[in-house]
């Protein structure tokens, strides 16, 4: 018990010390990325996502909230993980990120606290936060459960608003949630490759992005969707109107796309369709 106390206020004091380097400064963005329980476009509507603001701004009045989007992937923590990791890359620094995309809520699923250099990022333990992991390297990372008496005050169906969100206003106000700590290794999702030959989200253009990164792929001779192969171009301009094409996207992944049409449509893609990346003779896709 002694042994367990010591590392509990071993760990305390770390999470405080980790906090600390935040309370000077001045402005402080906390980031929601997230796909509620409803399918398209329901999640898009309804009072959901203005709750959850108003449970940041209730704990933190100050913080500077960035809604990176609601409509991620439906009831899908893999294929979302893929897009939160590329997106990662674009986020400001110093920020807090509410990450919920969370079918098991209210289940036997963890909620947890993953902090990456000057970023901290909050969300159920079911992969969601896995690939920010393997891209910063688990040597990087650190990771703490939330405790359960955030769970006991909370609905069972809107951890969003009554757990991530109250304690992502904690954390811009430079305040330790109270927390009890995780190895990286052992969070959900862990064994997920770094890269996906999937669709992993489809805007409202038809475009579909894939969880490949195009700098892997520099010997790229198109993509094969069911037995269509897409060639490659640099961008929708360089395609006759209507043409199906392959590139690189703003994030740095490979998205299929068509020039003034829907591809998704023409192709029949879905989140998690397969796709096949096909190289020059005797090259191979490099992970």
């Amino acid at each position: 018990m002694a042994l367990f106390w010591e590392q509990r206020f071993s760990w305390l004091y770390w999470l405080q010390a980790r906090i600390a380097v935040r309370r000077d400064i001045h402005e402080h963005s906390c980031i929601l990325f997230h796909r509620l329980q409803q399918p398209w476009p329901l999640s898009s509507h309804g009072p959901y996502l203005g709750q959850m603001e108003s449970a940041v701004l209730a704990v933190a009045p100050q913080a500077r909230i960035i809604n990176l989007m609601n409509d991620a992937p439906f009831a899908n923590p893999r294929a979302s993980a893929y897009l939160l990791a590329a997106l990662n890359n674009y986020l400001p620094e110093n920020a807090v990120v509410v990450a919920v995309v969370d079918p098991g809520v209210g289940g036997s699923r963890k909620a947890i606290c993953l902090n990456i250099g000057d970023r901290w990022y909050l969300g159920p333990d079911n992969g969601l936060l896995s690939l920010l992991v393997s891209n910063a390297g688990v040597e990087n990372c650190f990771l703490a459960g939330l405790h359960e008496s955030y769970m006991k005050a909370a609905s069972a169906s809107f951890h969003g608003r009554d757990v991530f969100a109250p304690v992502a206003g904690l954390l811009v106000n430079g305040q330790s949630p109270d927390t009890y700590p995780l190895p990286v290794d052992g969070m959900a999702g862990a064994s997920w490759p770094g890269e996906l030959a999937e669709v992993i989200y489809l805007d409202g253009f038809g475009n579909a992005m894939t969880g490949l990164r195009m700098r892997n792929l520099r010997d790229l001779q198109g993509v094969v969707v069911g037995e269509q192969l897409v060639k490659p171009a640099h961008t929708f301009s360089s395609v006759p109107a209507g043409a199906l094409f392959c590139y690189e996207n703003s994030l740095g992944l490979l998205e299929i796309a068509a020039n003034g049409s829907n591809a998704g449509r023409i192709l029949g893609l879905e989140i998690g369709s397969p796709v096949n990346p096909h190289m020059l003779p005797g090259r191979s896709k490099n992970p």
